[in-house]
């Protein structure tokens, strides 16, 4: 099943939520190491901003993970 945009924010957004909390960040924590706002990643891990490939690539950065990591959508992560 191919997924929508809206799909792929709401996942991409779950993605970083689950790798952040695994660094024991906060979202601020997260904002000020990507040197973007508090409001941005929380609006990111809802699903109601999508990011450049910039913004994704310093959030993957920080996390210490692959991009890739953050853009898969398959369900292990959330179940």
């Amino acid at each position: 099943m191919k997924l929508s945009l809206e799909e792929k924010r709401i996942l991409l957004g779950l993605n970083i939520t689950y790798y952040r909390r695994a660094k024991n960040l906060t979202q601020l924590q997260l904002a000020e190491k990507v040197s973007v706002s508090g409001n941005y990643i929380s609006q990111v891990e809802r699903g109601f901003k999508s990011v450049s490939l910039a913004t994704l690539a310093q959030i993957s950065e920080t996390l210490g993970v692959e991009e890739r990591d953050l853009l898969d959508f398959s369900r292990k992560k959330r179940d």
